[in-house]
């Protein structure tokens, strides 16, 4: 048998650069720490989300995604489009 996820997500992939859009989205679940400056005099910034289990940091690539109660979990760029599919 064969089945597909019921369930409708939000999510929004992490680049490393897009912390304004990541904070409008996950609003106090998502943290940043700033480490050392890029080739373009830039800080990297280190994103971290947290949950009702465990802060957890996220690398560029990886999607945050809104659960269907509303807390907010990171999973890998390849597992999430293995698993999910846009919508809209």
């Amino acid at each position: 048998m064969k089945y597909r996820r019921k369930e409708i997500i939000e999510a929004l992939q992490w680049n490393g650069k897009n912390q304004a859009e990541v904070k409008d989205f996950a609003g106090q679940f998502a943290m940043f720490d700033y480490a050392d400056m890029d080739k373009d005099g830039t800080l990297d910034a280190i994103l971290k989300v947290k949950n009702s289990e465990k802060i957890e940091a996220a690398h560029a690539g990886d999607y945050i995604v809104r659960g269907a109660k509303g807390d907010f979990f990171i999973v890998k760029q390849k597992e999430f489009e293995e698993v999910y599919e846009e919508v809209e």
